[in-house]
Order: C-alpha cells, then structure tokens, then sequence
C-alpha cells in the first residue's frame, strides 16, 4: 500500500489544471441542489487554507464527513459524482497530511467509485482514474515502459471526451519520462489523427518532441487588408501556399526585400512558373491599416495581404510560427511542417525557392488534380458517356443507375437550349486531360464558363431547368477561386448559390449550391464545423446521397478536420464506391498516393523520406472499397477480349500505357509471375489508344519481344473505363518513352484488388504487383486457419514456402533455389505453429523478422509487418514455454 502514496503528488501535478473546471450539476432541477455542491466545495477551498496541519485535518475531515453525508443521502443522483469529484479530492489532501491505513483504503475506495462516473463526468472522474491505474501498474511491479504502457486504456477511454487531449499529454509525458519511444510514436498517430489541429497539442508537441518534425493543419483566420475575412486551410486549399510571416522591425523590411528578389527572378523563369502551383501570402504582425499591402506593392508584389491580430500574442503565431521573419509552407492539403528552427541565419531565399519549387507537393498535376475536385468539377462532369441535358450528371449522381436510365428530365420549349448548355459544358475538362491542362488554358475556361452561365441567366430567367446552368456557374467561381486565391470568386458564387436555393431545383440537384453555402456558414467564428457538417449530411435524416457524402467529406478538409472526412470518406466508399456518376470522386478517395500527402508536411529531409514514401506506395495491402470491373480490350487484330476471363480462375494484372514503348514496368517485375508454384495470373499491357498500326510498329522496333500481350483499349481515354479507375496520363511535354504507366490488380473474381494511377507509379519503385498476390496468398491461408482446416493450409503455405528445393533435371550448373518472400515464410511459420512444431514455427519467424526489421531500421519506423512478427515470435514464444 505503500506504493500508493507515491502518486498522490503526481496526481497533484497532473489535476491542478482541473481545479478550475466548473461543477457540471449547478443547473440541474433534480438531484443534489447546484448550491449545495458549491457551497460545500468552498469549504473544500478553504480547509486548504487552514494556518496549522491539525487545523487543515479537522476542517478536511468535516468537509468529508459532509460529503459522505450528502451523497448517502442522494445516493442514486447523477450528479452525485461532483460531491464525489470534492470528496476526492478533499482525502487527497487528507492523505498528503496523514498517510494512515485507514485514510490510504478510504481514498482508493472513493477512486473507484469515482472512477464508475459516465462520460458526462469525465474531466472530475480523471484524477481517480490515474491514480488507480499507476496503482495497479505498481502493485504488479511492472517496470517503467508497463507502467506507461499501462495508460493505452485510459486514453482509448477518454476518447471523445473533453479531456481527450489532456489524458494524451499526461500519457505522453509519462512514455517521454520512462523512455517508451514506442508508446510516444503510438500517441503521435492518435494526435495526427483525431486532433492534428488543436493548438495546445501542437504547441506541447514543439516543446516536448525536441525537434522531432510533425505536420499539422494550418487553421485560423485572418483579416485582408479591406476587412474581409481569409480562412485557412479554405481558401488556399488546392495549392501549395508559402505563408511569409513579418514586420517592420527586427530586420523584417530587410528580408522582404530580399524574398521580393528571389520571387521575381524564379517566378520570371517560364521554367519553374509558378502559378497555379505555388503562391504567397503574406501576414504582417503589425496592426497596420492595409496590412502591409502598399509595402508589398512597392516591391512589385500582388500577394494577398492579411494582418495577424495581436502579432506575436496571437495563439496561431505562437503554435505555428513563434519567431518571424518566416516563410511558413502549406501543402495543397492545407499541411504545414512543425519543427524547432529559430535562426534565419545562412538562408537564401533565391536557393530555397528553386527547392521549393522542384518538391512533390509543388508538382502542377499534383495541384491542378486538387484545385478540380475542391472545385466540385467532379459533380457536373461525365463519366460514363457525353453530357446529356436531359441527365445532367449531378442529377444522375443522385439515383440509382437503373432509375437514371429509364428516367430523364423533361425537356421543353422554355427549357435553356441544348447547344448552350454544351457550350458550358464544353468548359470544363475532363480528367485525366483536365489535370496536365496549362494553368493559363485552365483559367480562361472557368472564366468563359462563368461569362457563357451568366448570358444564358439572363437569355433564359424562367427556364425550369436554369439550375444546370447556375451550378456550373458556382462551380466555375468556385475553379476561378481555387485557382487565383481571389475572395471575390468565392463571395459571387456564394450569390449564385442562394439564387439556386431560392429557385427550388429538383431534390438533389441543390447540393452544388449549398455546398458553397455551407463554406460559406465555416468561415463564420462562431460555428462548430462539426455540428454544421454533420446536419449537412444528415439534413433529411435518412441516408445521405452519394453527393452529400462526398462533399461532407471535402468540407471537412476545409476545417482541418481529419477524423471527420475519414469518417465520411469511409461512409461514401462503403455505400456509393460503384455509383458510376461519382467514379471521379471515388479513385481520388482511394488514390494512395493522395493518400499518403493528404495529412504529410511539406517537408523531405534525408534519404528516410524518400523511402518511407516508397514503402506506403508499394505495400501489397488492397484497397479499401469493395469494386469489380469486367474489362473489355481489343488485340491488334480486333478481337475483343474480356478479362478476367470466365473460364479461369487467374488474377489480371494491367498495366495501362500511352503508348507501348511504356511496357518497362511489366517487363522489369513481371518476371515472379512464371516463378509461381501456380499457373494463376495474366499480365498484359493495354495502350490508351485504339490505333492497332501505331502500336504495331512499335512492338515490331522493340529489340526484345515483350513476353506478355499488348492490347489495345477501346476509345482510348475516352472510354469510362479510365473515369472509374481514376487513370492519370502525362503531358505532351513528357517524352514518350518516360511517361508513367497506370496499374490494375483484378482478382480472379473481378474483384479490384488494387488500382494504382501514373501519380503513384511515378514514384513506385518497389514490386507492388508481387506484394499483392502474396499477401493475398497469405490471406488465403490464415483464412484456412481461421476455419480450422489444417490440411488446406499446409497445402497452401508449403506450396509456396517448400521445406525442400531439388533443382529440376535441366537446372543449369549455377542453379539456385527461389528465395521464399516473407508473406509465405510467415505462412508457413503459422501453419508449423498449428501443427505443434513449434521449433520450425520460431525458426522462420526469427528469419521474417531479422528482415522485416532490416527493412524498419531502411525506412527509420515501425511498420506494420514488424509489429506483426513481434507478436507472432511472442506467442510462439508463450506456446515453447507452456509446453516446457
């Protein structure tokens, strides 16, 4: 028991910042009267106040005495737990003057009762919840890193609460302490990714990670120069964003100078052009009237000029910037890179905008893919067949695909004539094309769809279908805003949309319009993004539609809210993944490599990087929506060719090219296909172009025949098999031999396994096509575990993984045996550990993790894989001793 009164102090330190919290219970008409708790939490107060020890015991003692009396006396009140919350603490003061038996067990008793309290309770029931788990963790005489592991539970349990990121910091601490560099790592990923942008954690991770870079979502808003609001991440989401934090004093003036120089020369070289991928924005620290602009101006400068309200006393500065001058860099994504820098010393600015520049996340197809689906472009533009005024897509986005085919919109005198409602919609480009399209090209289409929408409100004021034409014009505002960064798109499409709502369009069609209305409701400060989202999504109450799932989600983003555009990613992906109008939206959700810079800073340093990004583009895990796809090709000859084909039961792998000087890939790594113990997949190349003679003629130049078919896909990029994939295509400016090509894994069923577009491929250097079928291999035999039929696993795990390798009789002289891959040695490690042999079970798995550990320390992190193999040798481990 002892033991105990070790963590009274701790539990001091850590509840002092809950003594402020205010009882819950003051309003409630039933239970114990509010003024009661209050008046007897005074009394708490002052005890503490008493001159002597013996007068603080006596005067402790009868606020307890009180206590235990009032909740006896209400012993089935829910707000009992605030009397609890004073009699608590109150022995805990009585237990730091006196540590006798009797005042020791009734204090834990209180904990444990404490401890029972609901959710509503939380931040009173924490303290007792510490102190109770630090207590057991002891009594068991666990060593530093169980103690702090100890409190993995009590931070699952305070989720949700709000002291959710009290109970991390506290855990955090406590691993920093003890040297639990696993369970800091652990309580990063929950930080990133339940409350990345909450300003206390991000400043107490700057304080206590020492130096360690972490990203965070760039969230506040600021004021332009004419009064109006900025809002970060909104507004500048789509492009990398350079935020140039300075003033006047302290050599600022100096130094912007020098970054107007710098800016000018690289921004002047139509190499490295900016726009469109790259902007500042400048926030002065100054108070001054316009913000700084007219300083800016004097240097040939046009960014858009905020002022920081208090300067270096705002709460933003101090968790983002802390000293200025300070370029601080944005993602796309609205990211920014958190690390402990606090010198300018050495820094050229001409050096680090070429850097800048030449980095991933400044890349114009990386940004210009972005800017389109903020834009909602992916709600009015087709993906299965032409534009159709009569099933507009955010129409058709709405119904199921046989009600939208045996059903269209009436079509009628007064209606807005088909040729200009083509003609807008001629304005805006479809992917993959839209994302290489020169920025300048870009631009003067949104604004000529913009000019076309606003002719054809005016031509046609009644037409019931005007609504078609005013949601491409929100969305063209929206492009134009995305784009340039200007509020003033923004403001007009806000406009436009109310005009819409007012209009009272079909059910469904309203949800480009309030879309725009509900960023416009998030700009507002007194707003709870959450609760506004939400009542988006669930404003009928019934399920939400495919559309409103998807823009829920990128309203989320807009706020900085990860865990809610994962919850509604999920939601949209579990419900609408095969919905062919929302095609667009689905392969951007699964698109792994958006998925890996989606929460990453804009920060590379060291060859770590470089590679953890090859590792998270090349795992052999399967996407995660359920999708199937019949594939129809085309041979040279013109025959047609389905895949997968019905009478086998192979995989299909595809790789998709511009042209057939691109089947490097394939060639390159296809070769474990005939190492396979089974005859189980087809590999073929499918160029994106139906011309037979071209492609002919290059087969025919290669020195060394492809061994897999080529075959040709119908329609090129226009066939809809390229909008449901997400395929991506390079720029003409992109020679043809170094084009990227698109990947496709589909499983003997149909099913799509994994579908990977030229934006991942570009920087896959790993065999991802092996990494799949054999996890899937894997997968095929914990399933035969899983069902208890031993015999099957052992079939399929020792097929791949034989105990023994005979060379075969024409085995030339050097011949040596395949090297197992580490999904079937762990196979085969499960099956020997369901066999009993135990001996054979460890030594394979000592053999997987030296190299899932080699690879771990390659990539400097704990991955998946090593976590597995650990508690695989560790129950391996328990099974020996057991049976010792």
């Amino acid at each position: 028991m002892k033991r105990i009164t070790r963590f009274v102090p701790l539990l001091a330190w850590i509840g002092s910042s809950l003594l402020s919290i205010p009882l819950l219970g003051q309003n409630s008409v039933e239970g114990i009267p509010g003024g009661e708790i209050k008046e007897l939490d005074a009394k708490r107060i002052e005890a503490g106040k008493a001159a002597s020890a013996a007068r603080k015991k006596l005067a402790i003692r009868r606020v307890i005495r009180e206590a235990e009396a009032l909740i006896k006396k209400h012993s089935s009140s829910p707000n009992r737990y605030e009397v609890l919350s004073i009699l608590f603490r109150s022995q805990q003061m009585l237990v730091g003057l006196d540590k006798s038996s009797t005042n020791r067990k009734a204090f834990l008793a209180t904990c444990e009762k404490l401890a029972s309290a609901p959710n509503e309770y939380a931040s009173l029931r924490l303290d007792a919840d510490l102190l109770l788990t630090q207590a057991e963790s002891a009594r068991k005489g666990g060593d530093s890193h169980a103690r702090s592991n100890a409190l993995r539970p009590l931070v699952d349990r305070y989720r949700d609460t709000e002291v959710e990121a009290k109970v991390i910091r506290i855990a955090m601490i406590m691993a920093l302490e003890f040297g639990n560099n696993t369970l800091v790592n652990d309580l990063r990923k929950v930080i990133a990714e339940r409350m990345p942008g909450n300003l206390d954690l991000i400043n107490f991770q700057r304080d206590k990670l020492a130096g360690q870079v972490f990203g965070a979502p760039f969230i506040g808003s600021f004021e332009w120069g004419d009064g109006k609001a900025a809002r970060f991440p909104m507004d500048f989401l789509g492009t990398t964003t350079a935020v140039y934090f300075w003033s006047k004093e302290e050599g600022g003036l100096e130094d912007l100078k020098e970054l107007a120089e710098a800016w000018k020369t690289n921004v002047s070289d139509s190499e490295v052009a900016a726009a469109g991928r790259f902007r500042f924005v400048s926030v002065n620290l100054d108070d001054l009237p316009d913000a700084g602009e007219s300083i800016l101006s004097s240097h040939g400068l046009d960014w858009p000029a905020l002022r920081m309200e208090g300067g270096k006393e705002n709460p933003i500065y101090k968790a983002y910037c802390r000293f200025h001058p300070r370029v601080l860099r944005i993602s796309p994504t609205g990211y920014a890179a958190m690390f402990l820098t606090s010198s300018r010393a050495g820094r050229g600015y001409e050096r680090n905008l070429q850097s800048w520049l030449a980095r991933q996340w400044t890349r114009a197809d990386y940004n210009s893919h972005l800017q389109s689906i903020f834009a909602g472009e992916f709600l009015i533009i087709p993906t299965e067949d032409s534009f159709d005024p009569a099933a507009p897509p955010e129409w058709k986005a709405t119904t199921t695909k046989e009600s939208a085919a045996s059903k269209k919109l009436k079509r009628s005198d007064s209606s807005v004539p088909d040729e200009h409602l083509k003609e807008i919609q001629a304005c805006f480009i479809a992917p993959p094309v839209r994302y290489v399209t020169p920025y300048d090209q870009v631009l003067e289409n949104y604004k000529k769809a913009d000019s076309l929408c606003r002719k054809a409100i005016s031509s046609y004021p009644a037409a019931p279908d005007l609504w078609i034409v005013r949601n491409r014009r929100i969305v063209a505002l929206l492009g134009l805003w995305k784009l340039k960064g200007e509020y003033r798109y923004f403001s007009d499409a806000v406009e436009e949309a109310k005009a819409t709502i007012e209009a009272e369009p079909p059910k469904g069609a309203d949800v480009i319009a309030r879309f725009c209305l509900a960023r416009e409701s998030l700009r507002k400060a007194d707003i709870d993004p959450e609760v506004l989202i939400r009542g988006f999504a669930e404003a009928d109450g019934k399920q939400a539609s495919a559309p409103k799932l998807a823009v829920s989600a990128l309203l989320a983003l807009d706020v900085g809210e990860r865990k809610l555009h994962e919850e509604y990613r999920r939601a949209f992906l579990d419900a609408y993944a095969e919905h062919p109008a929302m095609w667009t939206i689905t392969a951007f959700f699964l698109e792994r490599y958006h998925r890996y810079w989606m929460y990453h800073p804009p920060f590379v340093a060291g060859w770590t990087y470089g590679r953890r990004q090859g590792h998270f583009l090349g795992i052999g895990e399967s996407e995660d929506a359920n999708r199937s796809l019949s594939l129809e090709l085309k041979t040279l000859d013109g025959d047609t060719v389905r895949f997968p084909k019905e009478d086998e039961e192979k995989w299909t792998i595809v790789s998709f090219v511009s042209n057939a000087e691109q089947s490097n890939y394939v060639a390159r790594y296809g070769k474990f296909i005939s190492e396979r113990p089974v005859d189980n997949a087809n590999l073929i190349t499918v160029v994106l172009d139906d011309d037979a003679n071209a492609t002919r003629e290059v087969l025919v130049a290669k020195k060394s025949p492809d061994p897999f078919p080529t075959m040709l896909l119908p329609g090129g990029i226009r066939n809809p098999v390229v909008q449901k994939l997400g395929i991506t295509v390079d720029g003409e400016d992109v020679e043809p031999n170094r084009r990227v090509p698109n990947l496709l894994l589909l499983r003997p069923d149909g099913g799509i396994a994994l579908m990977l577009s030229g934006s991942t491929m570009r920087f896959n250097k790993v065999n991802v096509m092996q990494n799949v079928i054999e996890l899937h291999d894997e997968k095929m035999v914990d399933e035969a575990l899983s069902r208890g039929d031993i015999e099957e696993a052992k079939r399929l795990a020792f097929a791949h993984a034989p105990v023994e390798q005979l060379p075969p009789p024409d085995a030339p002289r050097n011949w040596k045996p395949k090297k197992i891959s580490l999904p079937h040695l762990r196979s085969r490690a499960k099956v020997y550990f369901a066999m009993g042999e135990l001996e054979s079970a460890a030594t394979d798995a000592v053999e997987v993790y030296l190299a899932v550990n080699q690879k771990a320390g390659y990539i400097s992190m704990r991955t998946d894989d090593l976590e597995e193999i650990e508690a695989l040798q560790e129950t391996i481990r328990k099974k020996r001793e057991n049976s010792k």
